[in-house]
């Protein structure tokens, strides 16, 4: 049970007053067992109880158990945004996460990454879900507990957001659950532009990732990016692999860009 909520006395709210009493008190959710206390029921009358909130969009659960108050301005979305909520979510869950690709890249300053999608890297399989007008996405992916993520965004959202370089990376990796080589060839690009310190977590993170995500993201950083860093280059060159393809999913054709280790089996075109 939430420590400041053990601390209320059972039973001294009424239903209708949990979400606005929660917001009030800076509480960002609440488990079925703090409810339960807060409203003096039990556990099993706890989903009863927050139907008619649930019906307002005054409240919604995201996962079993967990209950997240909506705060007047996301009414009309019908749930908040995610990153408001992700944190509390993975943790009721009990899984590492990391907010990645197109949604961390929104995050650093991608313009051309519209939030259509929440995309999100667990330690653990967690099911696709969609609330109000977000939609959630997990890909289970090992380094998701342990890399470094943005001081910033966690200051600013509490959530665990994928640094400008580490972004670099999993969308080099996952072209296709980014929109393709040439929406992650913009992104990178723009991100190169946004964040100008990317290069020494790139460098330090590349080693998490099978072999042709760097080379990729040199490749692209190099055409598109204003040229890659030194010692992402380095890292490439001491690669003893066979080499990568750029597309993962286009035939296995392409001349062999040397320097990268990439056979370039894709024409690029981003949006730049």
């Amino acid at each position: 049970m939430n420590q400041y909520v053990e601390h209320i006395r059972r039973g001294s709210l009424a239903a209708r007053e949990l979400a606005d009493w929660a917001l009030s008190h800076g509480l960002t959710s609440l488990t079925t067992e703090d409810v339960s206390h807060l409203l003096g029921v039990p556990a099993s009358q706890v989903p009863q109880r927050m139907a008619p909130l649930r019906r307002r969009a005054r409240v919604f659960s995201p996962a079993r158990g967990l209950w997240v108050p909506v705060a007047p301005e996301y009414g009309t979305w019908g749930a908040p945004d995610p990153m408001l909520y992700i944190e509390d979510m993975m943790g009721h869950l009990d899984t590492g996460y990391l907010v990645g690709w197109l949604t961390a890249a929104a995050r650093h300053g991608a313009s051309h990454q519209a939030a259509q999608v929440f995309q999100v890297a667990t330690t653990k399989p967690v099911r696709d879900r969609a609330f109000g007008r977000s939609r959630l996405q997990f890909h289970v992916r090992s380094y998701a507990a342990f890399v470094p993520c943005s001081s910033g965004e966690l200051a600013r959202s509490g959530a665990r957001v994928a640094t400008p370089g580490m972004t670099m990376l999993m969308l080099a990796a996952d072209p296709g659950i980014c929109g393709g080589m040439g929406n992650v060839t913009t992104a990178v690009a723009e991100l190169a532009e946004e964040n100008p310190g990317y290069e020494a977590d790139a460098v330090a993170c590349a080693e998490l990732f099978a072999d042709a995500a760097p080379r990729r993201l040199g490749w692209m950083l190099d055409m598109f990016g204003g040229g890659a860093p030194d010692g992402l280059r380095e890292y490439c060159v001491g690669l003893s692999s066979s080499p990568s393809y750029l597309s993962p999913t286009a035939p296995r054709e392409g001349a062999l860009d040397g320097a990268w280790g990439v056979f370039v089996n894709e024409e690029v075109d981003p949006d730049l």
